[in-house]
């Protein structure tokens, strides 16, 4: 065999090698990087997220699409995202959107700030959480007995003044269920400060003074320069000229929903909590 014979097949033998080892590389890390079974990958990253700054820039730019709790409107429900993602590819798709697709890019908010909204969504890590316990035909009964079909609708039938609840027990676990019957108006927005608004910004609480002493207070669902309108427990609208009131102030954290802690008992609660966990919507 000749040398320039020789050169070539060792020239060919090595980068067959080099390529069996790159192939091999791979894998190996992959099995390396893996996750034990059962276990859930959560990435290390580098920024700390701030998620009551997050709250405020998700309003602002996100509620519109993907309801003021991260709940799912026009957009999806977010609720588990960054868990099943990954927090860096959820702040990916905040700055830079998906192409094809409805979801635009947020190119003026920084990288922290991204972190700020992710962090923000991993305070609904536990809103699927709890295990049913009650009587869902009970409950049924319990939500019908107690007003409750006069401010939700479900399936087209009942009333407007509160969030419809069609699909509330994929959207929601039996512990947040159950807090929001003891507590409605905690961790509700504080404001409504989103470009566009958004049909969940109905569900802040104002109080006004009328000049002659009489209080109106309601949800807010339109207001401009002069003029807002507040529709109240009773479903009546109430159109206020807003330089003729003595004063106008929001009440956070104030539902016009009753708490149930005195008026149910916790069997009660349960009965209704399994109920509502059977709302999925059309399947």
């Amino acid at each position: 065999m000749s040398k320039r014979n020789s050169y070539r097949l060792a020239a060919i033998c090595f980068a067959g090698c080099l390529a069996l080892l790159l192939a091999r590389v791979p894998r190996a890390a992959a099995q390396a990087a893996a996750p034990a079974p059962g276990s859930r990958l959560r990435p290390v990253h580098a920024i700390e997220g701030d998620p009551a700054h997050g709250k405020n820039l998700f309003e602002e730019n996100c509620s519109t699409c993907h309801g003021i709790d991260a709940g799912g409107e026009e957009g999806p429900d977010l609720h588990g995202v960054p868990s099943a993602l990954g927090d860096a590819a959820v702040e990916g798709i905040i700055q830079h959107g998906i192409r094809g697709t409805a979801m635009p890019g947020f190119f003026d908010l920084t990288a922290k700030d991204a972190a700020d909204i992710v962090a923000f969504l991993h305070t609904f890590d536990a809103s699927t959480a709890g295990v049913v316990s009650g009587d869902p035909k009970a409950g049924q009964a319990v939500y019908q007995s107690s007003g409750c079909s006069g401010c939700h609708m479900i399936d087209g039938q009942g009333g407007s003044i509160g969030p419809e609840l069609s699909r509330i027990g994929d959207m929601r676990g039996p512990t947040n269920l159950k807090d929001r019957l003891i507590d409605p108006g905690a961790n509700l927005p504080q404001n409504g400060t989103g470009f566009y608004g958004s049909k969940w910004t109905e569900y802040l609480v104002f109080r006004a003074v009328e000049k002659d002493g009489q209080v109106v207070e309601g949800m807010r669902v339109g207001e401009d320069s002069f003029v807002i309108v507040l529709k109240d427990v009773t479903g009546k609208f109430h159109s206020l000229w807003k330089p003729g009131l003595r004063s106008l102030e929001p009440e956070p954290g104030k539902s016009l929903m009753p708490s149930f802690k005195n008026t149910l008992t916790p069997a009660q609660m349960n009965d209704v909590v399994a109920y509502l966990m059977t709302l999925k919507g059309a399947q």
